[in-house]
């Protein structure tokens, strides 16, 4: 009878995806942001705009395991004879990510070990660099990820303090902005 049909819809969407679909597996990340050198570095070194890409994978629902490779560049305000030169700074750097998800937020604290590279040798002069454009780095840092409705995709943003051992002065803050891709 008519009384007894009903029109049925579909369900609505659930406000937030599943952290059970998207918490494992391997992912890549396309990062954009900053490299901004401290203290002795820093006075000689413009900031710099900084790209870099993370791969890694998911080992459990709080936990990756990732490499990062960042390149920056920027300027140097040195004195003469090498005044107004730019150079780039190279990251390669292994690292875990720890994380707690909050529904569609996901806060992580990331740390590690890397090889920084500078390209050219212009920060010497000023006592920055002491013969070799490498040197050992640690990194530490954190962040904020959003995960969209579709559940391989989130954006977040992130910051990384780097001790630049063999540089004398030698931190620096990057920060940025990414998308994810979690498969």
């Amino acid at each position: 009878s008519e009384a007894e049909s009903q029109v049925i819809g579909e369900p609505a969407p659930p406000p937030w995806p599943d952290p059970k679909k998207f918490a494992k597996g391997p992912f890549a990340s396309g990062e954009v942001g900053t490299l901004v050198y401290l203290g002795r570095a820093g006075k000689y070194a413009a900031p710099g705009v900084a790209f870099g890409v993370r791969l890694g994978y998911d080992l459990f629902r709080w936990l990756d395991v990732q490499a990062n490779v960042t390149g920056a560049s920027s300027n140097a305000s040195t004195p003469p004879p090498e005044l107004g030169q730019s150079f780039q700074t190279y990251l390669y750097a292994g690292e875990v990510r720890l994380k707690l998800q909050i529904h569609r937020f996901q806060l992580f604290a990331e740390g590690g070990a890397a090889l920084a590279q500078v390209s050219t040798n212009v920060l010497e002069q000023v006592g920055v660099t002491h013969g070799s454009n490498y040197t050992f780095a640690a990194i530490g840092g954190g962040g904020l990820d959003y995960h969209t409705l579709n559940r391989h995709f989130s954006v977040g943003v992130g910051g990384d303090y780097l001790w630049l051992a063999s540089f004398t002065g030698g931190h620096a803050l990057s920060l940025d902005v990414y998308l994810r891709y979690t498969r």
